[in-house]
Parts: C-alpha cells; sequence; structure tokens
C-alpha cells in the first residue's frame, strides 16, 4: 500500500508540473543567478525567511543588504533588494533617472566601477540598449558645487565644452534654462571668477542631499557681509567664521520628496544687496519601517495630545540659533553601543506608517555613560512623561543635540559641558520598551540625521576657542 501511495503521489506531480510548469517549478527550484531579479516586492503573508528561501540566499544578508533594523518586521508592498554574486547592489544604492545625454558607459564611470559590474548590478542584458527616463541602480556619490555666473549666449552645451565637462553631468545639476546672470554649478571646489562683487568663493554642497540630512553653504567675500538663505518657506541668516567667511546649513526633514528644489541666497554689503538662486538637488535615501507596539501603562502615554504638547515644547527649545560655534566636525558618539534603529524609519504604533524615528537608538545597558558629543550648554535637563529623563545641549550654529530615556541626569541647565563630558546615564525610562540611548539632533530647528555629523562630510575649519565657555556677561 505504501509503494502505491508513493506512485500516487509522484504520478500526481508529474501531472501538476505538466499542467503548471512554471507555478510548480518556482517553488521546487530557487532562480539561478541569472535569472534572479534585481529586487523583490513584498506579497501579504511572506517573511524574510521564505523570501530568502525562494532566491535560495541567505536571511542575514537579505537583512544586511537592505538594512533592516527589525528583520521580522517587513510589510506588504516593501521593495527589497536581492545580493549579487559581487554583493552588489548595496542597501545604500539609490534610484537614478536617464537623463538627457546619459550612457551607460559614462553612469558606470561615475560610479567607479567597470560598465559589466553595473551592467549584472542592475540586470541589464544590453547596456547599449538602456532608454531615457529608465530607472537604474547607482552607488551613493556627493560632491560639493561650486557656483558660476553664466555670461551672455551661454547654453549648457557650451558650459560643458568650455570646462570639460561631461554634458549630462551639466545638464543634470542644473535644470532650468540659462541666461545672462543665471547663477550655474559644476561639481568641485574650483574658484570661479565670474561670481559678482563682493563673493570670491560660493560652494553648495555636498549634493545631492539624502533626505533628513544636512547640507552646508559656504561664502567668502572680499569685504565684510551678511548673507541669509531661503529653502522650502524657511529662512536662515548665516553664522559667520570671521570676517570673510560665512556658512549657512540646508536641513531637509525625512519626509521631504527627492528631487530638484531651490536655495536662494542674498547677499548684503555696504548698503547693496545681491540675490542668487542656487540648486539643491534632494535624493530619496533608503529608510526601513518599523511597527511598534506598546501595551499596559505605557499604552498611555500613546495620548496623541500629550505627545504634540511635548514634541511642541522639544521644539521650542531646540529652536535656537547661537552664533558662537563650540563643536568642530566630526561630533563624537555619544556612547559605544550597537545602533537598534536607525533616523528616518517609518513608524507604526498600532496603525499606519504615519511617522518617523527622529533618532537613533542606541542597544546600551542601564547605567551606561552618555557623554557629550562635542562643546555646549545644557539647555533642558528633566524628567518627561514621553521621553522620560531628557537632555538638550546647545553647541551653537543652530546645532542642537537631545538625549532621551535616561535613567540619570548628571547635568543641569545652564550647565557648560565639554566634549566627552559624562552628562547622564542610559536608562528605560518615559515611552521605552527596553533600556537604550535615543540620540537626537537639530539644525536650525529641524531634525536631521545624527550619523551624518559623525562623518567628516564637509570641510568646515576649526572653531575659534570651541570648547571655552559662553560668557556669563
Amino acid at each position: 500500500m505504501r509503494r502505491g501511495f508513493l506512485l500516487a503521489t509522484l504520478a500526481l506531480l508529474l501531472l501538476l508540473s505538466g499542467l503548471f510548469p512554471d507555478v510548480a517549478w518556482a517553488y521546487a527550484v530557487p532562480p539561478t543567478e541569472e535569472d534572479r531579479p534585481a529586487t523583490h516586492t513584498v506579497a501579504a503573508g511572506e517573511t524574510l525567511f521564505s523570501i530568502a528561501k525562494r532566491y535560495g540566499v541567505d536571511v542575514t544578508t537579505l537583512a544586511q543588504l537592505n538594512a533592516l533594523p527589525n528583520p521580522r518586521q517587513i510589510y506588504a508592498g516593501e521593495t527589497l533588494l536581492l545580493p549579487l554574486p559581487e554583493g552588489y547592489p548595496r542597501a545604500d544604492w539609490q534610484s537614478h533617472t536617464l537623463a538627457l545625454a546619459e550612457t551607460f558607459a559614462l553612469l558606470a564611470q561615475r560610479s567607479g566601477f567597470d560598465w559589466l559590474t553595473l551592467a549584472r548590478a542592475n540586470r541589464v542584458l544590453n547596456p547599449e540598449r538602456v532608454t531615457l527616463g529608465q530607472s537604474i541602480l547607482l552607488p551613493p556619490q556627493t560632491t560639493s558645487l561650486t557656483v558660476h555666473i553664466a555670461p551672455a549666449g551661454e547654453t549648457r552645451l557650451t558650459l560643458a565644452l568650455r570646462h570639460a565637462l561631461p554634458y549630462w553631468q551639466i545638464a543634470q545639476l542644473n535644470s532650468a534654462p540659462l541666461y545672462a546672470g543665471a547663477a550655474w554649478v559644476a561639481p568641485g571646489a574650483a574658484a570661479s571668477n565670474t561670481l559678482p562683487y563682493p563673493i570670491t568663493a560660493l560652494t553648495l554642497g555636498p549634493q545631492p542631499v539624502t533626505r533628513g540630512e544636512a547640507t552646508v553653504l559656504s561664502l567668502e567675500t572680499a569685504e565684510l557681509a551678511n548673507c541669509s538663505i531661503t529653502y522650502l518657506d524657511q529662512t536662515e541668516a548665516c553664522y559667520r567664521q570671521d570676517a570673510t567667511h560665512l556658512f549657512a546649513f540646508v536641513s531637509l526633514s525625512p519626509m521631504l520628496d527627492s528631487g530638484e528644489y531651490k536655495v536662494a541666497l542674498t547677499v548684503q554689503y555696504a548698503g547693496s544687496e545681491i540675490a542668487l538662486d542656487l540648486p539643491l538637488l534632494v535624493a530619496p535615501g533608503r529608510f526601513g519601517y518599523e511597527r511598534i507596539d506598546v501595551s499596559g501603562s505605557l499604552s498611555q502615554l500613546m495620548d496623541a495630545s500629550l505627545m504634540e504638547a511635548e514634541r511642541n515644547a522639544l521644539d521650542a527649545v531646540a529652536d535656537l540659533r547661537t552664533q558662537q560655534r563650540y563643536w568642530d566636525a566630526p561630533l563624537d558618539f555619544p556612547v559605544q553601543a550597537a545602533i537598534s534603529s536607525y533616523f528616518g524609519s517609518r513608524r507604526s504604533y498600532g496603525g499606519s506608517y504615519n511617522t518617523y524615528h527622529s533618532g537613533v537608538d542606541f542597544r546600551a545597558g542601564t547605567g551606561t555613560p552618555v557623554r557629550a558629543p562635542a562643546a555646549g550648554q545644557v539647555v533642558l535637563a528633566q524628567k518627561l512623561a514621553v521621553r522620560g529623563n531628557a537632555i538638550m545641549v546647545d553647541h551653537g550654529w543652530g546645532l542642537i543635540s537631545g538625549y532621551w530615556h535616561l535613567s540619570q541626569i548628571d547635568v543641569a541647565v545652564g550647565d557648560w559641558v565639554s566634549r566627552g563630558q559624562i552628562i547622564g546615564r542610559v536608562g528605560n525610562t518615559g515611552l521605552s520598551t527596553g533600556s537604550h540611548l535615543h540620540w537626537e539632533m537639530w539644525v536650525d530647528a529641524k531634525p536631521v540625521n545624527p550619523l551624518q555629523w559623525v562623518e567628516p562630510f564637509f570641510p568646515i575649519p576649526p572653531a575659534a576657542n570651541a570648547e571655552a565657555a559662553p560668557s556669563l556677561e
């Protein structure tokens, strides 16, 4: 009987494979490396384990490739990158839409990869057949942009020829039509001799800027001047390094749509004023998705009015523009611990993913010392309902840092702290489901990714007397 049952089962499987060849073999044999797609869209009921098994890849590799803070939490509709033998594309690769005059070979050269590796990473069989508007994945690349002024009769093509730059690069960075006196940008830090007086050097970089991060405008003038920038309906004054060097920060929300925006620069000097419009390129970046389940007494802290009131109070404290700078880049980490949740992750507290994680969480045990990543003055040190024991430090030039869920506060409002000084201890207070440090940072009153600031992302000169406490007079 057993032999007859096995033969009947085998016959049924053969019959089904003949009727539904695609379905039968799809689950029997994982796709080969050549047939595997570059991405996979998660369907309802799928898990990371089932997806990894389907494509014959390792679960850990798949989780790391997509920067998943919790591999057990993926959602229907999420797009996952699938690995290649060479390990490309990685999680930080970004989608790029092929523009006019761009070729696959030029993009490969720009990316620092040979064309074959880039083609395999995008599953492109014939690089000569890529078309205008087609989306391909490229490794991230940022560069400082030097500002120039276009003379009469100049076009993007003549600019490319004159400055020995690829036309596609000029076109990508300067999508608006050119006219006499219009500002245009080119990659690099070469000085321009076409800028209007008193500007002697002007850069806006690095670009493109990933949503949730900041970029820097650097201005050098021939005589004493002031400046301000306007972008996304907000205006910010420039910060002064010395008599002829000014800086301003462009900080972007992680919820902002990617694309091209405008930064309006205004320079005032000796009773005169000049204005320039500069392009701002915003890249989408990659953000994870986290579902936070809160129960018991902690669920009371989920009250919408309570959370909004506390956030408004913190925003008011963070709305500082101290003109003296106490920090030098890069900053230090506040703790040495693994990261459990990244900035910008879309979050759901039992509902839709309509909010985002406004800081970085470090998985550290209760009592772990928390150190100031830069010098500054304490502007908040108290127990809050949602964020527990909290500290905020003003580092100058609009840079404010915050530390939540502490078990202990070791500073008071008004205290001066030095880089590396212990300011508190990691804990599990407030709306927290485990011991950790939440590190938050604002630039000109807007939350940004703190991890950008522990890397030398822009060459800002050292601050004068950065560790010196501010005068109390």
